[in-house]
């Protein structure tokens, strides 16, 4: 589908309507001054890519998988996958939209893209890790990590009462929070996604009476398994070939899959292949810090599982049958490994052999 440039080129920020003009005047004005925020000259920065003449847009990775990157993707099919969010949550022409992811990555700068092509009043508030201290007015549609999300319910969970749908992406929903969020208000869905499929190409709901743990995939998003029993994606709007990816994934007889790992991650151990993903999510009520699970060397099975971590335990042997208890054999970790966590930008754990 070609770019439709200037179909596409007015918006509304904050409840103030900007056309072509206007708006690239706001853009020099905001990035010719040398008091505006990062996060500010990230969002106007990419407001002036989105109505140059180019039909590219540079995109930085994550880094979660690996070092980040550069990559181009098209506008027209940032378009097309900006539609496809707008139909699915029926948004319409004046619903606000929140802006608080940063727009160097993908879904800040898809959140800019759906409110120029839904005509949505965009809402952007500074990026940081909680967002809703910024906002003062209820908005229909929102963005967040579920970092973010974790952060606003152990501060005023009443401003949730601000959103109305929100998505969470950029890493998995964790079980603890999947759990605190069943009584909200907030409609709150989990995306499944990455930089090269312009953000999300299905969705789960993660609360209320229609919560399930598989993923529905957009209409016209094909997905199959390969040899490994990893995702393969079919998304013609964006690439005439297949995206093939890392995560294990079980696929239903509706069509929708469920995530089970990665298969870069999986943990071979005296011949039996464990998933640390599966691990994590079997005992994450039991832990009330970040962590994950990884291996070391070991003379006998090859890899032993252990258990990385910020504060160990002070009684270590308990706790670790504690988490016996609640796994299949062979898959405990073996010992504790005390380790400063890090994050991606986008709150991810970075995993650290």
């Amino acid at each position: 589908m070609p770019f439709k440039h200037k179909q596409y080129n007015s918006i509304t920020i904050s409840g103030t309507y900007y056309d072509s003009d206007a708006l690239q005047k706001l853009c020099k004005e905001k990035l010719n001054n040398n008091s505006v925020a990062e996060w500010e000259i990230a969002f106007y920065s990419f407001i002036e890519e989105w109505l140059n003449e180019s039909p590219e847009v540079e995109v930085k990775t994550s880094g979660s998988t690996g070092i980040p990157k550069k990559i181009k993707v098209s506008k027209s099919a940032m378009l097309q996958s900006a539609l496809n969010t707008i139909g699915f949550f029926a948004l319409k022409p004046g619903q606000k939209a929140l802006l608080c992811l940063p727009c160097e990555y993908i879904a800040g700068k898809m959140m800019v893209v759906r409110a120029f092509a839904g005509q949505l009043n965009l809402i952007p508030v500074p990026v940081s890790g909680s967002p809703l201290s910024n906002l003062n007015t209820p908005v229909d549609f929102a963005a967040l990590t579920p970092l973010q999300m974790s952060n606003e319910l152990s501060k005023d969970q009443s401003r949730l009462n601000l959103l109305r749908t929100v998505i969470l992406g950029g890493s998995p929903v964790s079980p603890d929070l999947k759990a605190k969020l069943q009584h909200e208000p907030v409609n709150v869905w989990e995306t499944y996604g990455m930089t090269e499929t312009l953000s999300h190409i299905a969705l789960r709901p993660v609360n209320g009476s229609n919560a399930e743990v598989f993923f529905t995939p957009f209409d016209g998003i094909g997905i199959t398994k390969d040899q490994r029993s990893c995702l393969v994606i079919n998304a013609p709007f964006i690439s005439e070939d297949p995206f093939v990816t890392n995560d294990l994934v079980e696929i239903n007889d509706k069509g929708k899959f469920r995530i089970k790992g990665r298969y870069d991650n999986i943990i071979n151990t005296g011949g039996i292949k464990v998933s640390p993903e599966d691990v994590e999510s079997c005992i994450s009520h039991l832990i009330d810090q970040p962590f994950y699970i990884s291996s070391v060397p070991d003379p006998v099975l090859g890899q032993k599982l252990v258990l990385v971590m910020e504060k160990t335990p002070d009684d270590k042997r308990t706790f670790l049958e504690k988490i016996k208890s609640v796994l299949p054999p062979h898959h405990a970790p073996r010992k504790i490994v005390e380790r400063k966590l890090h994050l991606t930008e986008t709150g991810k754990i970075k995993r650290v052999d």
